[in-house]
């Protein structure tokens, strides 16, 4: 009988175990939720390949939220808004500036916060605002593509400057 008597003590003690971990996953997840959050907008002018829902959102190179909705502007479909969702803590100011960022080679984009002086107020949703929208910059590859149109880019490729060709490429 006492082989029998700890087979009982330890499918009880696995049992209680089990439930003190459940109900420590479900406190977590309980306290994760109730975090505040600040919604926000944010308008790109610029194709957001790469950007999904659930994206991150960093200020200053510090994950502070993510992206929770993407779509395009109903007047005008060559700009896409993104609805952001970022800690309540997040210092976002009147100049506060946005920009579309490439997670290494992978494609991946995320939003990147910065700027925002000290003494700047906070961005406040409005009654004409209810989502304040944080202005957007150019992201780096809107700025290559831009240069690219340019003539220098065309002439460094094709190996003419300033009246000199370059010798043709053996393949």
């Amino acid at each position: 009988m006492e082989t029998r008597a700890n087979h009982v003590l330890i499918g009880a003690f696995t049992i209680l175990i089990s439930i003190l971990a459940v109900a420590f996953a479900l406190w977590a997840a309980n306290y994760s939720s109730n975090k505040q959050w600040d919604k926000y907008e944010v308008v790109f002018s610029e194709a957001v390949t790469g950007l999904g829902t659930g994206g991150i959102v960093q200020y200053n190179g510090i994950n502070v939220g993510e992206v929770t909705k993407l779509r395009l502007d109903p007047k005008d479909p060559r700009k896409v808004i993104a609805l952001i969702r970022l800690q309540a803590d997040t210092p976002v100011k009147v100049d506060t500036k946005a920009k579309l960022a490439f997670i290494g080679l992978t494609g991946v984009a995320q939003i990147q916060l910065s700027g925002g002086l000290p003494e700047s107020p906070r961005l406040l949703p409005t009654p004409e605002e209810p989502i304040p929208r944080i202005p957007t910059v150019p992201s780096a590859l809107q700025n290559l593509s831009a240069a690219a149109d340019g003539d220098k880019l065309r002439r460094l490729f094709s190996g003419r400057r300033h009246g000199v060709r370059a010798p043709p490429l053996p393949f």
